[in-house]
């Protein structure tokens, strides 16, 4: 009867156990399930961040680059004096702005995980220069000297992201000009077989040293005081420190209250081979260059009305004629029926963004080179400019010095001469062309054939630009830009007039 009890009682201890088992395995389930949805939800939320942050970059720079732009356009007129201190004041606090909604997005993205580290060959000579250029107005202003040197001569050409060099320099510096008066503030390079030391030193305000340890940490100042008398939100070391770890570096401080802080940056140093970069391009292109008149014709979609003035006046203003379209439907269309020598392609437009504009030009076959226009400027943003096949690009608000950059890669100057040496018989190859080009002109004429008058002027822009003739150049793309705007009647004027230019060169 024991041993029946007893056989009983387990029985029923094994079916409870059982019955445990497939409750926990069934809360277990549960719980997987809720994990999996909160993990969504999480991804969704992410996801919904970023896109929040791409829109609120583009509202946020939009009327930046529209105040900085404009500011730049006017300081380059003939203005008085103090027109022209007010407008840098309006250009410093437009780019002090932008500076913030720059911390703030690239903190986001720390934050996330989603920073990305652009590795390339860059000229560390044109870095350095570039950044202490950048500031030596404001250490000037300030009373300060600014001193940049290297102890012993670095390779030229290193491995690593120079926007973000340049980005912790700039941080490292600006802070030392603002906690300077009347000072030094020095940015001193130098090396060893493993790395790269960039160390900023100023004789400034300094730090105790409890206060050191809160400096990496974000909204964070040494001093709630300092934020009052200084301003700035405290987001600059925090991203500086992690950038610098993100590129398998660091940066340490010294400091003492009364005498000045000192910031090094080591960085991996990494040599290699010289390699035509945006930097060799700027480094290669003087200022006069930058600033030469250019030759051809371009399209800007541009769906906001003080943009497209901002970027009229700028490209006008280097010699270049410019088609506007509200969006990228009528960018499209115009691209269809006119030739463009590059086009300027807004991202975020109504009717059609610029993404869908060019994916379409791109499958009709258009070649004419397509530089992205955007505020979104997050690194998975350029990747689906450059898998679209756009040609470079261009962030908001415009600098001018880039744009220029890119302009003089794919267009040329009027009268550039293209071949090396123009020897007689390639003058009289293109003698005979422009005669023959006359008579098709006065041919085209006679029988109205504006179609065929509009690719002879196509023609002899190309050709007179190339072989030093840039006022033909010009008026045979002034020829173009009539049939485009379909005035028929300026189009056969210009027309006349390029027909009898031709005929005042021909020996």
């Amino acid at each position: 009867m024991r041993r029946i009890n007893s056989m009983r009682r387990y029985v029923v201890s094994q079916r409870k156990q059982r019955q445990l088992m497939l409750e926990n395995q069934e809360e277990v389930k549960r719980l997987l399930v809720e994990a999996e949805l909160a993990r969504n939800l999480a991804d969704e939320a992410n996801s919904s961040k970023d896109n929040f942050l791409a829109s609120m970059s583009h509202e946020l720079r939009t009327p930046l680059t529209s105040i900085i732009g404009n500011s730049e356009y006017l300081l380059g007129q003939d203005e008085p004096t103090d027109l022209k201190a007010v407008l840098r004041d309006i250009e410093s606090a437009g780019r002090a702005q932008l500076a913030l909604v720059n911390d703030i997005l690239d903190m986001s993205k720390i934050s996330s995980g989603k920073f990305t580290i652009d590795e390339a060959p860059y000229n560390l000579k044109v870095l350095l220069t570039d950044v202490e250029n950048m500031l030596s107005v404001r250490a000037k202003d300030t009373g300060n000297q600014l001193l940049v040197s290297q102890k012993r001569e670095q390779q030229t050409y290193l491995k690593g992201d120079a926007q973000r060099i340049s980005q912790i320099l700039i941080n490292l510096l600006s802070n030392a000009i603002k906690f300077t008066s009347n000072g030094k503030v020095m940015l001193t390079t130098w090396n060893d077989s493993s790395y790269l030391f960039l160390e900023v030193r100023d004789t400034g305000i300094g730090m105790p040293a409890e206060t050191v340890e809160r400096l990496f940490k974000p909204f964070e100042q040494a001093d709630s005081s300092i934020s009052k008398r200084f301003g700035g939100t405290g987001l600059g070391l925090f991203i500086s420190h992690n950038l610098a770890e993100l590129m398998g570096g660091e940066i340490q401080v010294t400091s003492c209250e009364g005498e000045g802080s000192t910031f090094t940056l080591r960085l991996p140093y990494i040599v290699t081979a010289k390699t035509i970069t945006q930097e060799d391009r700027e480094e290669s292109a003087s200022h006069s260059e930058l600033n030469a008149k250019l030759s051809g014709s371009i399209l800007v979609a541009e769906d906001t009305i003080e943009l497209q003035l901002l970027e009229r006046r700028i490209l006008e203003s280097m010699g270049l004629t410019v088609r506007v379209a509200n969006n990228g439907l009528e960018a499209v269309e115009l691209a269809q029926s006119e030739t463009f020598d590059l086009i300027l392609m807004d991202m975020q437009m109504p009717e059609m963004d610029g993404i869908e504009a060019t994916r379409l030009l791109r499958q009709q076959g258009n070649t004419a080179p397509i530089v992205p226009l955007t505020a979104n400027v997050m690194q998975k943003h350029r990747k689906i400019f450059e898998d679209l096949g756009c040609d470079d690009f261009l962030g908001k608000p415009i600098d001018k010095q880039e744009l220029s950059v890119v302009l003089h890669k794919y267009l040329r100057e009027p009268g550039l001469v293209q071949i090396d040496e123009v020897d007689d018989e390639l003058m009289a190859i293109f003698f005979e062309s422009a005669s023959k080009n006359r008579e098709k002109i006065t041919n085209a004429l006679s029988q109205q054939d504006w179609k065929q008058l509009k690719e002879i002027a196509h023609t002899v822009k190309g050709s007179a630009a190339s072989f030093g003739y840039p006022e033909l150049s010009n008026l045979a793309a002034t020829v173009q830009t009539a049939f485009d705007d379909k005035d028929i009647k300026l189009a056969e004027k210009l027309s006349i007039d390029l027909g009898n230019e031709i005929a005042k060169l021909l020996p």
